[in-house]
């Protein structure tokens, strides 16, 4: 089975309270802990991260799955939302809930509807993010078709 690596370089100096840098092929971002959690809130942060990763695996593989069941005009906008909580001084990402916005054209709307639920799990099963954190994270689709 062939692998394939993705290297993400990160500096840090200093305690919590500072900022830090991850860099890779194309990422290029500064990094904190967010300010709702009392850090810096500059750059973005690992639970951020993690939810753009869920986010945009899942909406690619949605977009792909659709594109092979011949939807041919299709857009997708998704708002992800990632739950966390706070247990036994252990933070955990509970859940992260993605609500796609599917819009077809008319004539492609009532195929859709009938379709939906299979090009949804068929897309959560092929987003690698999704497959990494099964198990772990609860994963929710709540999907719109306009």
């Amino acid at each position: 089975m062939p692998e394939h690596d993705f290297i993400i370089n990160t500096q840090w100096s200093g305690g919590r309270d500072e900022v830090g840098r991850a860099q890779g092929n194309v990422i290029n971002e500064e990094i904190s802990i967010p300010g709702s959690l009392g850090g810096q809130g500059v750059g973005t942060n690992p639970d951020e991260m993690l939810v753009a990763a869920a986010s945009s695996c899942y909406i690619i593989s949605l977009a792909a799955a659709l594109e092979r069941a011949r939807f041919t005009s299709v857009s997708i906008n998704q708002q992800s939302i990632g739950t966390a909580s706070l247990n036994n001084g252990k933070f955990k990402m509970e859940r992260i809930t993605h609500k796609p916005q599917i819009t077809v054209n008319r004539t492609e709307k009532e195929q859709l509807e009938k379709r939906l639920n299979s090009l949804l799990k068929i897309a959560d099963n092929n987003c690698m993010i999704s497959n990494s954190i099964r198990g772990n994270v609860e994963i929710k689709i709540e999907p719109t078709i306009l």
